[in-house]
């Protein structure tokens, strides 16, 4: 048995969001005082976490404040998200007497400034390239913590604002911080894949020497030599290549295939996506543009509540913070929700609306408009009986026509120029999804109308 050389490949080493005081007067926050970096880096190789992030950011940022506030929100909204804090510089006025603008400082850029004699955080350093502190670009400057009664030694300060700092000291936690594995797996999956494809799904294998017994000092070099170079995603299906003088003992390379593997990455990937979306507690995928094969369907009401329980759970809180940081500084200040189901908020019914996986349409245009793609695109039986629901709630006055044209593309699927068409043809087009649902029905036994 002690001839026989185990092979260790990679084991996942979490990056820790570990926090210490550093003798420059700042906290470092995770390994090498890169932790922000570590969650960008994995905002941008995540496709769901990125879609998740992008959306929810947006939500919680809605239509603005109608302050001087709103020049820094969405930067704010986006960073409260994705690292669980933010940072807003403060900027007087000439007499010292009001803030004129407020302006988002990236959290990647900030870290906390500690005074140990008072054990009190008295503002931030900020830095363009924390890897590297000593150039120019990376020497850290300091902006005081917002306090009025310095204005006007200090017209420039820093408000530090944070979530839930459960097991922290001076960084909080972004509220998916349960998930990053499953954030980093995805991210993995996808460099695995890729570079898998780039060498030609190559497989897996064992070498086998065939040129003698080394002494064990030996044998453990040529292990640690092996597993540096078979060891990460990076190195997915990548050939090997020896030299050897007598080819009778030229080292022996047996390759085996891993079972199920198909099975093996489907369950990777739904996993994966499953515990991404609740880590962000994600109610229902449709809400940021994702389809999910165990959607709602065609059960509107179900949609409606979903997106509600997400707003009462997830972005009000959020938005709450922001609030209550800003409002003793701006006066009142009270984001307006970006929701169909505000009664205050009107949907902007002409914007791009970006949901992944709609099915598209080769739709070419005729002199009869509009109304002709009605005919031309076909729908199931589901999403026409609840376009048909969508469209009779307007007539009764339980939605507006732009929530509506909202709920038709975001929730079903129909193309934006179709559920605009049902409002604009004199209901031609509503009558061609009627007879397109009677037809389906006719086909269908099962279709329950």
């Amino acid at each position: 048995m002690s001839n026989i050389q185990a092979i260790n490949l990679s084991a996942y080493e979490p990056v820790e969001a570990i926090e210490t005081e550093n003798r420059a007067g700042y906290i470092n926050y995770g390994q090498n005082n890169l932790f922000p970096q570590h969650l960008i880096t994995l905002y941008y190789n995540s496709p769901i976490h990125n879609a998740l992030t992008n959306s929810i950011a947006y939500m919680i940022e809605g239509k603005g404040t109608g302050t001087i506030l709103d020049n820094a929100l969405q930067g704010i909204a986006f960073d409260l998200k994705l690292q669980g804090s933010f940072c807003a510089e403060v900027i007087w006025s000439l007499d010292f007497t009001r803030i004129v603008q407020i302006n988002h400082l990236p959290f990647e850029n900030c870290r906390l400034a500690y005074d140990k004699d008072e054990d009190d955080i008295t503002g931030i350093f900020y830095s363009k390239d924390w890897a590297n502190t000593r150039s120019k670009k990376g020497k850290p400057e300091f902006i005081p913590a917002f306090n009025p009664s310095i204005a006007q030694e200090q017209p420039r300060q820093v408000i530090y604002a944070h979530g839930m700092m459960a097991g922290s000291s001076y960084y909080a936690k972004p509220d998916y911080f349960g998930a990053l594995n499953y954030v980093e797996l995805s991210y993995q999956m996808g460099m695995y894949h890729v570079n898998n494809i780039l060498n030609g799904l190559f497989p897996s294998f064992i070498i086998n020497f065939l040129n003698g017994i080394p002494q064990k000092e030996e044998r453990e070099a040529i292990r640690r030599e092996w597993e540096t170079r078979l060891s990460g995603a990076s190195n997915a299906g990548k050939f090997l290549m020896t030299f050897n003088e007598d080819p009778t003992r030229a080292p022996q390379i047996e390759s085996f295939p891993l079972s199920d593997a198909d099975k093996q990455y489907q369950f990777l990937s739904e996993e994966t996506a499953k515990q991404i979306m609740v880590g962000h507690r994600v109610v229902s995928p449709l809400i940021h543009g994702i389809r999910d094969a165990n959607g709602f369907g065609s059960n509107k009401d179900e949609m409606i509540v979903g997106l509600e329980i997400f707003n009462t759970q997830v972005i009000r809180p959020y938005q709450r913070i922001i609030e209550e940081v800003f409002t003793p500084i701006l006066g009142d200040v009270n984001i307006q929700m970006n929701s169909v189901f505000d009664d205050g908020v009107a949907i902007d019914s002409n914007a791009p609306i970006d949901v992944i996986d709609i099915p598209s349409t080769d739709v070419t245009e005729t002199p009869t408009g509009i109304t002709e793609k009605v005919s031309d695109v076909t729908y199931n039986g589901a999403q026409i009986a609840s376009a048909l629901e969508i469209v009779a709630a307007v007539g009764l006055g339980t939605l507006t026509q732009e929530q509506a044209i909202v709920f038709l593309v975001q929730f079903l699927g129909l193309d934006v120029d179709v559920a605009k068409s049902m409002f604009q043809t004199g209901g031609d087009a509503v009558a061609k999804l009627s007879a397109q649902k009677k037809k389906s029905c006719s086909e269908e036994e099962s279709c329950g109308c």
